[in-house]
């Protein structure tokens, strides 16, 4: 009876969405990526696993959305680089790889004008390919950014990302439990908007005090 309930709220809040006039963004960019997997011993110090990785990214931002703005962060990502208590590691693996998603409720503040700060909360979720396992990471993440509105549409993105997730999700943990898992992550994109416009901007801003001057 309780998902009898859950079906039709959903289905009136999707529609209260849509009667609001709100606008989506798009930005995307080079993601770099570091991991680090803590397995915890009790005889002896713990196993600390790293990878550093390179990729892409793909962000999508709600402006004028009900209650708050929500986002939605893709990434992918190859591994270069994988440590085992510091000491570098060969490969076994050729192909490896890494997807990425982050849903969070953000915000921006743009008391400064010419440099806007953005910061977002909100879940985590990450799958990897490793040489002896396929791991899947839940947990909670933030960003805290900044953004350069080079013009009126066009604008620079960079977001750094925080998380702290539970590595033990599906069979891994009866063949290799991890006491925990962090991330972080530099994004560095651009975003051009036609609809959503800033308000202050580098190349536009001898334009804009002319206009208000003649108004």
């Amino acid at each position: 009876m309780k998902k009898l309930f859950v079906i039709p709220l959903l289905f009136m809040i999707s529609l209260s969405a849509w009667a609001v006039d709100f606008k989506i963004t798009f930005d995307e960019g080079f993601s770099f990526c570091q991991l680090t997997r803590i397995e915890k011993l009790e005889d002896r110090s713990n196993f600390v696993r790293e990878n550093l990785m390179l990729g892409a990214y793909f962000s999508t931002q709600t402006v004028g959305f009900p209650v708050c703005d929500l986002q939605l962060d893709i990434s992918a990502y190859y591994p270069f680089y994988q440590a085992f208590n510091g000491m570098k590691q060969q490969p076994k693996n050729i192909i490896s790889y890494a997807f990425d998603g982050y849903l969070a409720i953000h915000g921006t503040y743009d008391r400064f004008k010419y440099v806007l700060i953005t910061g977002s909360i909100g879940m985590h979720y990450m799958y990897q390919l490793t040489d002896e396992y396929h791991m899947n990471y839940l947990g909670l993440g933030a960003t805290l950014g900044i953004e350069f509105p080079i013009s009126r549409g066009w604008t620079i993105v960079n977001r750094n990302f925080f998380s702290y997730d539970n590595a033990n999700l599906g069979k891994n943990k009866l063949v290799q439990p991890f006491y925990g898992s962090y991330q972080y992550h530099i994004n560095l994109g651009v975003r051009f908007s036609k609809r959503v416009h800033n308000s202050y901007s580098y190349v536009d801003k001898t334009l804009e005090v002319e206009t208000t001057d003649a108004l």
